[in-house]
């Protein structure tokens, strides 16, 4: 079935937002999807004439010219400049940048932080202590007019995704994957993009996380190494998987059961070929991701209706190492019903009465009257 999901107008603005993505690119601004962190990356190694690191440097975005490293961290500043980061390895790096943007990602404030005054690898920022750390003169930097045009340009497309409810954070490949799963499977998004594990639910009850990932040839990215990272501890019953082109329209869709994925902690984008009951969503138009078994509905999936205990209860019924499909469900069931009657059939067997210890007692006195009685009995025939 085909789906549709923008209207002309959006899919012309989702272009245009390509196209400047494609420009931050040629110009150096950006190399990967993560448009914030990027620029605000781009912007730090300008103000500290730092070298930016390759992508696979853990915790090291810059290097000086006198080899000092530097891990950097950009945020919209709305209406405040409080934030809180965490999970910081300080042996990893030297100083701590922080590079607050406007909504049209002009740099506002940048802040510079030495690792010592890092504790317990968490920093804060709140704005009763934001004066007293390092603050770089936003003048002084030397950004040339077409990039910085450019940037305005791409804040302003990305103004109008939002006013269009088409993405709602800064994470906007993320967002435009989930408005794409959502319209597919008329799921409702989770309010709280803080729950962990949970982008969306279905009215049946069932779960879901959200994983998008733009897939094309160029010079950004190396498509078959592309990885769903970050998948341990995730609690939804299914991990939806979009794939996104050039032009960010969807290029394939895939619904897995979350306990059937491998390798969690840095699955490949491959795993919609090869995991036990994968259903697509949408066929595939990328030759190395198979479109594979389409999905037809929910009907059949044992997680329905919102019982997780009861489904999670059938599961261990079968071996803890063997993945499931959508096929085996219906044994599984069939196995409980089956067990939950043999059970009820056990609970109604009359059972033999044991007698109770009061009847022993009685029984043990008169076995010894009858005792002593034999005994008196020999003992008058001796004499």
């Amino acid at each position: 079935m085909q789906q549709m999901f923008f209207t002309k107008e959006q899919e012309v603005l989702l272009k245009s937002f390509a196209d400047l993505s494609d420009q931050l690119f040629n110009l150096g601004v950006i190399s990967t999807d993560s448009f914030t962190g990027e620029i605000g990356e781009y912007y730090a190694c300008k103000a500290f004439d730092l070298k930016k690191s390759k992508r696979v440097t853990k915790a090291v975005d810059g290097i000086s010219k006198t080899g000092e490293k530097y891990q950097v961290k950009a945020k919209v500043a709305n209406s405040s400049y409080n934030y809180n980061i965490k999970r910081l390895n300080t042996k990893l790096f030297d100083y701590l940048v922080i590079v607050y943007f406007d909504t049209q990602y002009s740099p506002i404030k940048i802040l510079r932080i030495p690792s010592p005054l890092i504790i317990n690898n968490e920093f804060s920022v709140t704005s009763s202590n934001i004066n007293s750390f390092e603050q770089i003169e936003i003048e002084s930097i030397n950004i040339p007019v077409i990039t910085r045009t450019a940037i305005r340009d791409f804040a302003k497309i990305y103004h109008e995704l939002e006013q269009q409810r088409i993405i709602r954070s800064r994470r906007i490949v993320g967002d435009i994957g989930e408005f794409y799963a959502c319209q597919r499977l008329n799921l409702i998004l989770s309010e709280n993009r803080n729950e962990k594990g949970l982008d969306a639910r279905h009215e049946n009850g069932l779960t879901f996380e959200i994983k998008t990932r733009r897939v094309y040839e160029s010079g950004r990215r190396i498509s078959e190494t592309r990885r769903l990272n970050n998948l341990v501890g995730k609690n939804a019953d299914f991990l939806i998987v979009v794939t996104l082109d050039r032009v960010f329209k969807c290029s394939g869709m895939w619904l897995i059961p979350m306990h059937n994925v491998e390798n969690p902690k840095s699955a490949k984008l491959e795993i919609v070929n090869s995991t036990s009951g994968t259903r697509n969503l949408i066929p595939s138009k990328i030759k190395w991701l198979k479109t594979g078994v389409k999905f037809t509905s929910f009907d059949n999936i044992a997680f329905k209706n919102n019982s997780k205990a009861t489904s999670k209860r059938s599961i261990k019924v079968r071996s803890k190492t063997e993945q499931l499909d959508y096929d085996d469900i219906d044994l599984i069931n069939l196995e409980m019903r089956s067990k939950s009657k043999l059970k009820k059939k056990k609970n109604s067997i009359q059972e033999v009465p044991v007698p109770h210890r009061d009847t022993w007692g009685c029984i043990f006195s008169v076995v010894l009257v009858l005792l002593s009685l034999y005994l008196i009995g020999v003992l008058l025939e001796s004499y």
